[in-house]
């Protein structure tokens, strides 16, 4: 397991810096990794379902309900859900939902979600794989880049470390399973059609969510 220490060095290494041993550290280079680490990782968190952080739990419904376009809201705790990945309603995949204002809105009568778990503090690293420390890593050696440096060049370099990560990683996580079977239904029938009639292909990946 990496320290969210152990990642700053990464980054640091990564744009020929020192490394750190505290983020409170009299220097600009811990100044600069404290600032931007949870936002970066969280960030990097919401840009990918990683098998490694992805959770399961059921919502439980608010007293209150959507004005209008949808029939219910449930509760999301901010605190631990950082991005819902997909809502199941009986034995339909994937039924549209939107999060909006801390609430999930929908017309399921139950929501049961999959979603990205949020860590508890920024030094709550326990569950990330190797693939994630080093997207974490990249995404902040791109996003320190300049203020340690002063040059693009390796900001630009850092970021196209990072996609290339996380094109692995997005490759390594759709492995780490069974590939989900989708049945036909009449709801998924619909979303597989444009007005004209004409077949429009359904992926998981362009669902409802945040």
């Amino acid at each position: 397991m990496a320290t969210a220490i152990q990642i700053s060095n990464i980054a640091l290494n990564n744009i020929g810096d020192g490394t750190i041993t505290d983020f409170d550290d009299a220097n600009a280079r811990a100044r600069a990794c404290k600032l931007r680490f949870e936002d970066v990782r969280d960030a990097v968190l919401r840009s990918h379902p990683w098998n490694c952080m992805t959770r399961r739990k059921e919502l439980s419904r608010s007293t209150d309900t959507p004005a209008f376009e949808f029939d219910y809201a449930y509760i999301v705790d901010n605190t631990d859900i950082l991005r819902v990945l997909s809502l199941y309603e009986s034995d339909q995949y994937d039924y549209p939902f939107k999060i909006e204002g801390g609430f999930l809105l929908t017309n399921a009568t139950s929501a049961k979600i999959k979603y990205i778990k949020r860590p508890a503090s920024r030094d709550d690293t326990s569950d990330f794989d190797a693939q994630l420390v080093q997207a974490i890593a990249m995404s902040l050696a791109s996003e320190i880049a300049m203020d340690l440096t002063g040059q693009a060049q390796i900001r630009d370099l850092m970021l196209g470390k990072y996609q290339a990560v996380l094109s692995e990683a997005r490759s390594i996580d759709s492995q780490e399973g069974t590939p989900q079977v989708i049945e036909a239904n009449e709801w998924i029938d619909s979303r597989q059609r444009s007005y004209s009639g004409n077949f429009k292909p359904f992926s998981a990946s362009t669902s409802a969510g945040v």
